[in-house]
C-alpha cells in the first residue's frame, strides 16, 4: 500500500526513526485516530518519543505530516465505506506475526486515548464491539506476557493468525460505527 510505503521511506531518515515511535505502532495509531473527533494537533505529538515534533527542516516536517494525513484519510475512507482496514507490515518473511505486535500496541494506545478523552463508545453493541477489538488487540500486543489470568483468557480466544485475518474487517466496522454516530467513539 502506497501510504505505508511512503511512511517507510520517511522512517529511512535517521531523524525520524530515532525520534518517532515504531513505524507499525505509528501506522496503527494514525489509523485508529481516523475514527475519532480529535484534531491532528491533539494526537500527532504522541507519534514522537519526546512528545513533540522537532524536525531539522520544514520539508521533512511537511512530508511527515502529509503522509500521516494520507494514512488518516485512507483509514477514514475504509471506515466510511466499510472496507477492511489494511494491515501493512515491513517484514516480508513473516509479515503477520513479527510486526503485528507493534501494530496492536499502536491501535490500543489510540483507542485508550480516545476513551480517556471521554469519546468512547455508547450503547451496548458499540461497547461490545470495542471490547472485542481491545481484547483481540491485547492478545496480539501481549504475546510475551507471563500473567496467568491473561494467558488463560487468551487461550479461549482465536489463534493469532485468525485474529490477524479478522482484524481488518473488525476494526473497520468499529471505525464505521464511530464515524456514523452509532457510537460516540
Amino acid at each position: 500500500m502506497k501510504n505505508y510505503q511512503d511512511l517507510q521511506k520517511l522512517y529511512n531518515w535517521s531523524e525520524i526513526s530515532e525520534s518517532c515511535v515504531d513505524i507499525d505502532f505509528a501506522y496503527a495509531f494514525i489509523c485508529a485516530m481516523a475514527s475519532s473527533e480529535l484534531e491532528l494537533e491533539q494526537w500527532m505529538p504522541m507519534l514522537f518519543l519526546s512528545g513533540e515534533s522537532c524536525f531539522s527542516n520544514e520539508k521533512l516536517a511537511t512530508d511527515f505530516a502529509q503522509v500521516a494525513l494520507a494514512i488518516y484519510q485512507q483509514s477514514m475512507h475504509c471506515f466510511q465505506q466499510q472496507l477492511p482496514l489494511s494491515l501493512e507490515s515491513d517484514n516480508k518473511q513473516n509479515p503477520q506475526v513479527l510486526k503485528i505486535v507493534d501494530f496492536a500496541q499502536g491501535y490500543l494506545q489510540a483507542v485508550m486515548l480516545i476513551d480517556n478523552m471521554q469519546l468512547g463508545p455508547e450503547g451496548e453493541t458499540a461497547i461490545n464491539l470495542q471490547q472485542t477489538c481491545l481484547l483481540l488487540l491485547d492478545k496480539l500486543a501481549s504475546s510475551e506476557t507471563e500473567d496467568a489470568q491473561k494467558l488463560a483468557l487468551f487461550e479461549q480466544l482465536p489463534s493469532e493468525s485468525d485474529i490477524i485475518s479478522l482484524l481488518p474487517t473488525l476494526l473497520s466496522r468499529y471505525g464505521h460505527q464511530c464515524l456514523v454516530g452509532e457510537a460516540a467513539c
